[in-house]
């Protein structure tokens, strides 16, 4: 996997047992068993529920990333029917296309039986009122609770819990009274990336491991492969809060923000300013400047990109320089250098 000083390396370092272990112990999303709540659908909103249920879990579902869990199998999925038979039955009442892909996603999910610590107990958000989760939920609040970033899947169609996707403070009743957790709700898609950036910071990911994730992280956003992060003049802590916004921000908004300002500059800046971050690009001087304008040229796959834009952390440090949108590759942008500060 990519590290901090070579963008290579497989963590070899763990035996092949020990990693196989850690790897099925790092499951990151716990499908919660309302997402097999399909008992007052119609056959055509099954049928939509169940490829909202496949959309969303098919990118966790490569034996490493998701897991469900096994009292899952016993719910009323269907009025007098468990969720076991509406799988692995032809009269389980599920469309059988829907149900072969069902069983493959799940099929690629670990089966957790459950602990102790995650017998359901009363739980909510803010002020709502209390809840007993399912196990699912509870699983993923108990792990959570142990310092993992951890997310639920609750796809849209489950209306209770009725929580907002995103990171959430969950308070949950325990032996010695209570707690709070924070935990993230995915519900569509398009919730992903914000989990995998949460998890960059709320586990304070190590320099070494943050090249691993930032392709989920930020999946808009090309990198160069000469990245590096020691290049900063900050320490990894005090940089990592700023570079995770600052990619998550770019990710999210700079073709976009370019496109709907016309190009004008000093309105892309300003619209960045009222996210808290301070974008520009080089100067006229630094153009003028060959020696200085080489170094903002990044090699990346068959072609040369000119990365012409940064944002900064501190107005004498620590720089991010990015490109245009490139066409060639469906308008994402180059993340081209990490450093303390270019020349001018």
């Amino acid at each position: 996997m990519p590290d901090a000083t070579g963008r290579s390396g497989n963590g070899q370092g763990l035996s092949g047992t020990t990693a196989a272990v850690a790897a099925a112990d790092d499951y990151r999303v716990v499908v919660a068993e309302e997402c097999f709540n399909w008992r007052e659908m119609t056959d055509s909103g099954l049928r939509e529920a169940l490829d909202t249920l496949a959309e969303v879990l098919q990118p966790f579902a490569d034996g490493r990333k998701a897991a469900f869990m096994e009292p899952a199998y016993d719910v009323e999925c269907r009025r007098s029917v468990a969720l076991i038979d509406a799988l692995y039955s032809p009269d389980g009442g599920l469309p059988r296309d829907k149900r072969v892909l069902l069983q493959q996603l799940l099929s690629k999910c670990r089966r957790v039986d459950p602990g102790e610590e995650d017998l359901p107990q009363p739980v909510r958000v803010a002020d709502d009122p209390w809840r007993e989760p399912s196990w699912g939920i509870a699983h993923a609040l108990a792990r959570a609770a142990e310092g993992r970033a951890m997310s639920c899947l609750l796809v849209p169609y489950a209306t209770e819990p009725d929580w907002p996707s995103g990171w959430l403070t969950i308070t949950r009743t325990t032996e010695a009274g209570q707690d709070e957790v924070k935990m993230h709700v995915l519900r569509r898609p398009d919730d992903t990336p914000g989990f995998w950036r949460g998890l960059l910071t709320h586990e304070n990911v190590p320099a070494e491991r943050f090249f691993t994730f930032i392709e989920e992280a930020f999946p808009r956003l090309l990198f160069a492969d000469s990245l590096r992060l020691h290049h900063f003049k900050g320490t990894y802590a005090d940089v990592l809060p700023w570079l995770v916004k600052m990619l998550g921000a770019l990710d999210d908004h700079f073709t976009r923000t370019l496109a709907e300002c016309g190009g004008d500059q000093t309105q892309v800046i300003r619209r960045f300013g009222a996210l808290g971050l301070d974008i520009s690009p080089d100067s006229p001087n630094t153009k003028k400047n060959a020696k200085a304008w080489e170094q903002r040229n990044v090699s990346f796959a068959d072609g040369i990109y000119r990365c012409e834009w940064h944002g900064k952390r501190l107005w004498d440090r620590d720089r991010v320089h990015f490109s245009l949108p490139i066409p060639a590759y469906d308008n994402r942008i180059l993340v081209g250098v990490f450093v303390g500060h270019l020349a001018t």
